[in-house]
């Protein structure tokens, strides 16, 4: 209010600090992917997330989350990998079996800065290792065959892997090294059966009993198409020679006559015959 006259005046300058709030939320600066291979040493470093806060003030902290539907099992996301609640830094944590985990495990990571929250999934696709041996599947012990000639079948094979994915899910049987009998048999349409090499005859003894040789041994190993590949040697698979059948059974005699008493009875023994 001027009250002089003349009228004066004088300037001077506020300064006004406007202090800053918590108002507003973090936000992801991207959707966040990586690829990971399955048994990777704890502490791998699978990716990096990263957050924007408009806020003066950015004290934001990172967390991955527990899915309300998901197990606490060893396979869980929350279990296989761990975050830097600083950096955002997503590390390996457990031991990542990706014929457990499946190909893909996607995992929910909160950022939280204090008052205001925001969530996002990270996609991380599990590399497949040639991890799993093959396993061999065989007939069961012994196999007896008359077939001896050169390329007849003696037994169906074949073997199995858990790997999920080619070419370490590719596994076929093969000879083992080392086998005595293993020159006498090979592996044939493509790993699924073994025959003969060479024909085996069946033998005998100067007495006409069969001879121990008939009864022959071949060990197999499983192997799939993985680089490295790995391998399993099969149980020992007994194979026995047979005489071919090619006689039919002979009576000692063509007929045979015998009288039966008129008071014989049930079970009353009429002839015992003999064939060979």
């Amino acid at each position: 209010m001027r009250q002089g006259s003349p009228s004066l005046t004088s300037t001077t300058t506020v300064d006004v600090a406007v202090v800053d709030i918590n108002d507003n939320h973090p936000r992801f600066t991207q959707l966040f992917r990586a690829a990971v291979h399955e048994n990777a040493a704890p502490g791998t470093v699978v990716l990096q997330v990263t957050s924007i806060d408009a806020d003066q003030t950015d004290d934001t902290r990172y967390s991955i989350l527990h899915a309300a539907d998901s197990d606490s099992s060893s396979s869980s996301p929350a279990a296989l990998f761990a975050i830097d609640p600083a950096t955002g830094a997503i590390t390996v944590a457990g031991q990542i079996d990706r014929e457990t985990a499946g190909d893909v495990v996607a995992v929910r990571v909160a950022a939280n800065d204090g008052a205001f929250n925001a969530e996002t999934t990270v996609t991380i696709d599990v590399v497949d290792e040639n991890d799993r041996p093959p396993a061999c599947r065989l007939p069961p012990d012994p196999i007896q065959t008359v077939q001896t000639a050169a390329g007849a079948v003696v037994a169906n094979v074949s073997a199995a892997d858990d790997d999920a994915t080619a070419p370490g899910r590719d596994a076929v049987v093969s000879l083992a090294a080392g086998g005595r009998w293993s020159r006498d048999f090979a592996v044939v349409d493509g790993g699924r059966a073994v025959a003969w090499r060479r024909a085996v005859p069946f033998q005998t003894t100067p007495g006409g009993r069969s001879s121990p040789l008939n009864a022959r041994r071949v060990t197999l190993a499983a192997v799939d198409g993985g680089r490295p590949a790995r391998s399993t040697e099969c149980r020992s698979l007994s194979v026995r020679v047979l005489a071919e059948n090619e006689f039919s059974p002979q009576f000692d005699r063509s007929s045979y006559s015998v009288a039966v008493p008129d008071n014989a009875t049930a079970g009353f023994t009429v002839i015992t015959l003999h064939a060979r």
